[in-house]
């Protein structure tokens, strides 16, 4: 795996050009809440994976579905939110998908040029998913009204 994931949301042309949101006329309403997309094949994974291309395919298909779990919960958080609200949850969730992909890159580094590397990648990616599924679960919470 490399460094190539990215978050797409229902912005002007998924663009995320949210720097000139504004409420002036002509400004793009954000309607629709993020969504991860991973631009990597998914590799094969197969019941006891055994060679390092096998684990990385297993470990891929773990972070695609945390992908869907945070996109799930990234429509129920966006749902709940104002217009100002959404366009600052699409800033964060663009600079969290930079974060976490920077992170992973650097944290796998340790094994350039190897064949565990991309296991590390993903093995990250999915320590780093994990724990925003935890963060949007209390977003959401803290969302509900009071009562």
């Amino acid at each position: 795996m490399r460094p190539h994931r990215y978050l797409a949301s229902g912005c002007a042309a998924a663009g995320l050009a949210l720097g000139s949101l504004s409420p002036a006329a002509g400004a793009t309403a954000v309607t629709s809440a993020p969504v991860i997309h991973e631009s990597f094949t998914l590799l094969r994974c197969p019941s006891k994976p055994r060679t390092t291309l096998q684990i990385e395919g297993c470990a891929e298909h773990r972070v695609v579905a945390l992908d869907r779990t945070i996109d799930s919960l990234n429509a129920r958080v966006f749902a709940k939110l104002s217009r100002s609200g959404r366009a600052a949850f699409i800033r964060a969730n663009t600079a969290w998908v930079s974060y976490r992909n920077g992170a992973c890159a650097a944290q796998a580094s340790i094994y350039s040029g190897g064949s565990i590397q991309p296991v590390a990648d993903a093995n990250c990616l999915v320590s780093i998913d994990g724990s925003h599924v935890s963060e949007l679960k209390t977003m959401l919470t803290a969302l509900e009204p009071a009562g």
